[in-house]
């Protein structure tokens, strides 16, 4: 007889529930952590950017990881958690990126921030599903058609013009 074993395995996840959104954005502070690869950074910053002109709120920080196939520093997120109301992640556009993004969306939620995961839509089901196995089903993850990298600006401001709405919708409406 032959066992075949998932490697989704479910042992010792810690379950987590959504940090509530704050319904409304105006005054708010929206923190980008962006995980260093090709453009997610700028995608990310516009959609920060045209919410907070749309909402009335403001960009606080954008902090970069040292490394998208590693977990965000601990003193990372210690100042998302001093500086921000709300975190827009990412990007989720890869397999090593896309767990790791999801590891900080976990671990910002756990912190009580609501948290976006950017993911585009080659990997936003595999967001989804890394989210659900790390305990936080419903996670936030918004999508745009990608890819990030290789894009020219024009394609990733659209991207982000469409991601923005995303955005915004699921911080205030979670």
């Amino acid at each position: 007889m032959i066992e075949i074993l998932s490697p989704a395995g479910r042992v010792g996840v810690r379950p987590a529930e959504l940090a509530p959104g704050p319904g409304v954005l105006t005054g708010r502070r929206i923190a980008v952590l962006d995980n260093g690869k090709p453009h997610a950074g700028f995608v990310m910053a516009t959609i920060a950017r045209l919410i907070a002109e749309r909402a009335g709120a403001s960009l606080a920080v954008e902090a970069v990881k040292t490394s998208a196939a590693l977990p965000m520093e601990p003193d990372v997120a210690e100042r998302l958690r001093g500086a921000a109301d709300v975190v827009l992640t990412g990007s989720a556009d890869c397999g090593s990126c896309t767990a790791w993004s999801v590891h900080d969306t976990v671990e910002l939620e756990r912190l009580g921030l609501p948290t976006v995961l950017l993911a585009t839509r080659a990997f936003a089901d595999l967001a989804r599903d890394v989210c659900a196995l790390h305990g936080l089903a419903g996670a936030r993850v918004m999508t745009v058609r990608g890819p990030l990298g290789g894009s020219p600006d024009s394609e990733l401001v659209a991207m982000a013009e469409a991601g923005a709405e995303q955005a915004l919708r699921l911080w205030t409406e979670s």
